[in-house]
């Protein structure tokens, strides 16, 4: 019974061992500022939106981080939701940041 526990826990341990990087947060809006255009934003944030809305105003850009809620044991999991709103120009007028406090 002794072997068995210790060889569940090596296991246990080896899977927690991967070399895989866990995802980051979407995007770092300390880098995003009001005024940029949609490339400098893109740049910015590394990744392209989840899902893009036009309007006859702009578009408005979503990001979310809702896939990290499907990894196992991941206890710590926190939503974190994005947007940000551009003109017909192409200029960020506006974005929001929303994530549950600690």
């Amino acid at each position: 019974m002794k072997k068995l526990t210790l060889a569940t826990i090596a296991a246990f341990m080896v899977g927690c061992a991967s070399d895989q990087k866990m995802p980051e947060t979407v995007g770092k809006t300390t880098a995003v500022h009001v005024g940029m255009n949609k490339e400098e934003v893109l740049k910015a944030l590394g990744q392209k939106p989840k899902r893009i809305e036009s309007s006859p105003n702009g578009e408005v850009w979503h990001y979310d981080n809702m896939e990290l809620a499907l990894i196992r044991f991941n206890f710590g999991f926190r939503p974190e939701f994005k947007n940000y709103i551009f003109d017909n120009n192409g200029v960020l007028v506006d974005f929001n940041v929303s994530q549950p406090t600690k």
